[in-house]
C-alpha cells in the first residue's frame, strides 16, 4: 500500500508536466497564408540608414497559387510589382528579379498571427551598387 502512496503523486506529477509542453505549431497551406495577408500594409523600411515609409497591396498571383505579387515593394510604385513565393512555414522568398532598373533579392518572415512581415532583402541598380534592406510591414497598427 505504501508504494501506491509514493507511486500516485509522481504519476499525477508526470501527467500535469506533460500537458504544459508546447505542441509543434500545425503546418498552414500558402493559400492559408496568401489569404491572410492579401491586403495594403503599412510599411516601414531601412535602407542604410535611411527610412523608407510607404504602403504597398499584396494580393495573390492569379497565374501561381504559391506565389503572390506586391505592388508598390520598396516604393517602386504602384503600377510595378515583385512577386514573391510562399512557403507553408510563414516564411516569404523574393527570388533574384528586375523590376524597372533595380534588382530585387531576399527574404521574410509572416508573423503568426498575420499582422507583421519582417524583410531583409537587397537592391541592386544599373550602376551594380548594393543596398541591404531590412524592415517591416504592418496591419492594424502604424508601422
Amino acid at each position: 500500500m505504501k508504494s501506491y502512496k509514493i507511486l500516485f503523486p509522481v504519476v499525477i506529477l508526470f501527467l500535469s508536466l506533460s500537458s504544459c509542453i508546447d505542441e509543434p505549431a500545425q503546418p498552414v497551406s500558402e493559400k492559408e497564408i496568401i489569404d491572410n495577408i492579401s491586403r495594403e500594409w503599412n510599411c516601414l523600411m531601412d535602407e542604410d540608414g535611411y527610412n523608407v515609409d510607404f504602403t504597398a497591396v499584396i494580393s495573390p498571383d492569379g497565374t501561381n497559387s504559391k506565389q503572390v505579387l506586391i505592388n508598390n515593394f520598396h516604393k517602386i510604385g504602384k503600377d510595378l510589382s515583385v512577386y514573391v513565393i510562399v512557403n507553408q512555414d510563414l516564411t516569404l522568398e523574393i527570388p533574384e528579379q528586375a523590376v524597372g532598373n533595380q534588382v530585387f533579392k531576399g527574404t521574410g518572415l509572416v508573423s503568426d498571427d498575420y499582422t507583421e512581415i519582417t524583410w531583409n532583402y537587397t537592391i541592386e541598380t544599373d550602376d551594380n551598387t548594393v543596398t541591404q534592406v531590412t524592415g517591416k510591414y504592418s496591419y492594424g497598427i502604424s508601422a
